[in-house]
């Protein structure tokens, strides 16, 4: 296990582009996307404002956060500009939704101490499918000295199923290649919905994800070529356009071939 993106040469699995697929199904032209934050969704910002947040905030001393309520922390990194939201009415719904679950969270994890891994990137290869997986781990706890004591949380902006499926196995599949144990447990937090997915992984359920991780990397080429290939009808009929004239081309070379070798044929003497 790693702190990097590279480990072999096997295709990599990023966790965060697997989640932007299944959030954006339409592919974004490059030249279409902007830079940095600047072209960031609602949805980004807020995620963005709870990471820092937890990340602080679980940062503290135990006794130091037991004190502090952690919508204190959050509001330090909520976006100030409500112009990616849908209304002013929308950016104070999500705020309220957001920190009032953060803090329903924070108060029943009170007895949580000092986690292990916070808001850490790893890069751990999986040779049975010849991929590396990278997963970015929000929050992990040790529970007992034991290597499949883990507890790993995610806490989302809001439900995604696929989302929520994704990372389960690329999590299970991770912690059994990279600790060479499966979690304890594994919980998912939807903010807005104050819902919270748990997942109990078991032998079955390691093969279950392997079959799983091997569909993703299967289809890793397809979504990449999705990635950079506009389907949209404008472009697609460029595109069409484009071949039609490659076709073109090509039957126009042939013929012109088929002239030259004619007129350079053996010539017949009498």
């Amino acid at each position: 296990m790693r702190n990097s993106d590279s480990l072999n040469g096997f295709p990599l699995l990023h966790d965060y582009q697997l989640e932007e697929m299944w959030r954006t199904p339409q592919p974004i032209r490059q030249s279409q996307r902007k830079r940095g934050r600047e072209g960031w969704n609602w949805r980004q910002r807020v995620q963005y404002a709870i990471g820092h947040a937890l990340n602080e905030y679980f940062g503290m001393e135990v006794e130091v956060r037991r004190e502090v309520p952690v919508q204190y922390v959050l509001e330090k990194w909520w976006p100030k500009q409500s112009n990616s939201f849908e209304s002013l009415f929308h950016y104070w719904d999500v705020k309220n939704k957001v920190s009032g679950e953060l803090s329903k969270i924070c108060a029943l994890n009170n007895d949580l101490l000092v986690p292990v891994m916070l808001y850490e990137q790893f890069c751990t290869a999986v040779p049975e499918l010849e991929v590396d997986i990278s997963l970015i781990i929000q929050a992990a706890w040790q529970q007992s000295e034991q290597a499949d004591s883990l507890l790993i949380q995610k806490y989302m902006v809001d439900y995604n199923p696929n989302v929520i499926s994704t990372f389960q196995h690329l999590t299970n599949v991770f912690c059994y290649y990279a600790f060479g144990a499966l979690p304890q447990l594994i919980e998912v937090y939807c903010l807005l919905e104050g819902k919270k997915v748990r997942f109990l992984p078991g032998l079955a359920s390691l093969q279950q994800s392997l079959d799983y991780v091997r569909l993703l990397k299967d289809s890793r080429e397809d979504m990449h070529g999705t990635a950079e290939r506009c389907r949209c009808r404008g472009c697609m009929g460029q595109q069409g356009s484009q071949q039609n004239r490659a076709n073109k081309d090509k039957k126009e070379e042939r013929e012109a071939k088929n002239c030259r070798d004619r007129s350079f044929g053996p010539t017949l003497f009498s």
